[in-house]
C-alpha cells in the first residue's frame, strides 16, 4: 500500500484549485460541456466549415473546378475575399451568345459576385442586381443557378489545375472580330441592322484590347437576354441603331438617342467594363 499524502499537501492542493475562481464542480461542468460538443454532429461539422473558410481565405485567389451532377456541365469558382468570380465554361454547341460569339476562342463571361453568410454555414453568392449565382454548403457541396436557368442545380468539387479568372491579353483584331459577330448576332434577334462600333478605341499597336473585346461580348450578352422576349426584341429594334464603345475613367452604359453607349476602362480587368446583367437591367428600365 502506497504512503498517504501528508494532511498540509493535501490543504494546500485543496486551495490550489479553488483559489483560481475555478471550483471542482466547474471543472466538471466545463468537461462535461466540452464532451457534449464533441459528441454533436453539427458542431463538428460547422468546426470543418470554419477551418475550410479559414485555409481558403489563406488561399486567396485558388480556381476550384465544380461539375454539375445531371450533365456534367463545368464551372470555376475563385474566391476573393468577400467576392468571388464566377465562369460558366462553354461546352461543344453551347448556344450562349458569349460562347457563340468567338467560335475560336470562347471566352465564357466572368461574374463578379459578393459573398453573404446564410443560414446553416451556408455562403450565397450574389450579382450587383440581387440575383443568386451559387450557394455554396458547410459541407462544401454547391447549388448553381446556370445562365438562362430558373432552378439550381446541384454540383461538387473536381479536379483541375485552371488559371486565376481574370482577362488575359487581346490584340485589337479579337475585338473587332467579336463586333462583327455581335452585330450579326444581335440584329438576327431583334430582326432590325444593329451595328456594334468599337472606332474610338485607341487603335495604337500592340495594346492591350482584353477589357474592349470583354465590353462587346457582355454587351451582346446584356441585350441578347432583353431580346428573348419578343416584347424586348421589338422595342430594341426600334429605338437602338447602334451600340458605341468608348474608353472613359468610369465603366457604364448609357443611352444616346439611337445609340447604346457602353463605357470601358482599359486595363482595369473585368471592372472595366458593365455585365451582362447590369446592361440588362439598364435597357430594362430604360427602354
Amino acid at each position: 500500500m502506497p504512503p498517504l499524502l501528508p494532511r498540509h499537501f493535501l490543504i494546500a492542493s485543496l486551495a490550489l484549485l479553488t483559489a483560481g475562481g475555478i471550483s471542482v464542480d466547474a471543472r466538471a461542468a466545463e468537461r462535461s460541456t466540452f464532451l457534449a460538443q464533441a459528441d454533436n454532429p453539427f458542431n463538428s461539422l460547422v468546426g470543418k466549415r470554419r477551418e475550410k473558410s479559414k485555409e481558403r481565405r489563406q488561399q486567396a485567389g485558388a480556381v476550384e473546378r465544380y461539375v454539375l451532377a445531371g450533365d456534367g456541365r463545368i464551372f470555376l469558382f475563385e474566391e476573393r475575399g468577400a467576392t468571388a468570380r464566377v465562369r460558366f465554361l462553354c461546352e461543344a454547341d453551347d448556344q450562349r451568345i458569349d460562347c457563340a460569339l468567338d467560335d475560336t476562342a470562347p471566352s465564357p463571361e466572368i461574374y463578379q459576385l459578393n459573398a453573404i453568410r446564410g443560414p446553416r454555414g451556408d455562403v450565397i453568392y450574389k450579382n450587383a442586381q440581387g440575383e443568386t449565382l451559387l450557394r455554396i454548403a458547410a459541407y462544401g457541396g454547391a447549388t448553381v443557378f446556370w445562365p438562362g436557368e430558373i432552378q439550381g442545380t446541384a454540383a461538387s468539387k473536381s479536379f483541375g489545375d485552371d488559371h486565376t479568372l481574370s482577362l488575359v491579353f487581346e490584340d485589337r483584331q479579337v475585338a473587332t472580330m467579336r463586333a462583327q459577330s455581335a452585330a450579326a448576332h444581335i440584329s438576327a434577334k431583334t430582326g432590325a441592322p444593329i451595328l456594334f462600333d468599337i472606332s474610338a478605341a485607341p487603335r495604337a499597336s500592340g495594346s492591350n484590347s482584353a477589357v474592349l473585346a470583354d465590353a462587346v461580348l457582355t454587351a451582346a450578352k446584356g441585350i441578347a437576354r432583353v431580346a428573348k422576349d419578343p416584347t424586348g426584341a421589338r422595342v430594341i429594334a426600334a429605338r437602338i441603331k447602334k451600340v458605341a464603345f468608348a474608353p472613359g475613367k468610369t465603366a457604364n452604359v448609357r443611352l444616346d438617342g439611337a445609340v447604346l453607349v457602353i463605357v470601358y476602362v482599359p486595363n482595369l480587368d473585368i471592372d472595366g467594363r458593365p455585365s451582362s446583367s447590369e446592361i440588362a437591367y439598364f435597357l430594362e428600365e430604360s427602354l
